[in-house]
């Protein structure tokens, strides 16, 4: 394989999660399922990390990856999902939710608000929001489905830019409350 069709594989892999992560967003502001906002461990995690998070993340990312449907079947055996697009979409999309958690448990134990980074290490902890859920989803990638490890990689270096991308738009559209 070469690097370009790992990269367009990458690339065409972040898609399930924008659409993911757009939804969650859009149902945070509009504070779609008050009931189920409540934080997994507020002390270890803090108030954000809820399971309303853990239950529609996933089940957003798999309807994301239903839009890849046509082109799976246009693709046919050629394409890197095949027809169990919903299963792998909330794999991802758990993988996302569960990757954060270590970084906002470091985040709690430097005393930083929830949704807020630390007074020290800065720019480390903006590194890390952008990298954390890349790596998480990229390893859940190279589980399964089995993505080559190339384009796993090539995931995980590209999706932190797609994800600055991303928030800077949802911030422009006042879903995000910052563009980071």
């Amino acid at each position: 394989m070469g690097l370009f069709d790992a990269l367009s594989i990458a690339l065409y892999a972040q898609i399930p999660v924008v659409i993911g992560g757009v939804l969650h967003m859009w149902s945070v502001t509009h504070d779609q399922l008050p009931a189920w906002k409540i934080p997994i461990n507020q002390r270890l995690f803090g108030a954000n990390k809820t399971w309303r998070g853990l239950l529609l993340m996933p089940a957003f990312t798999a309807l994301g990856a239903l839009c890849l449907l046509p082109m799976e079947l246009y693709l046919g055996e050629g394409g890197p999902f095949g027809l169990a697009l919903p299963l792998i979409g909330a794999w991802i999309g758990l993988a996302y939710v569960l990757a954060e958690l270590p970084n906002s448990w470091l985040k709690r134990r430097l005393g930083a608000a929830p949704g807020a980074l630390p007074s020290r290490h800065t720019g480390w902890f903006v590194l890390l929001d952008q990298l954390d859920s890349g790596i998480g989803i990229a390893l859940a990638y190279w589980l399964y489905p089995g993505l080559d490890w190339r384009v796993c990689v090539l995931f995980a270096l590209s999706f932190p830019l797609t994800a600055l991308l991303v928030k800077r738009l949802l911030f422009i559209a006042k879903l995000k409350r910052s563009a980071i």
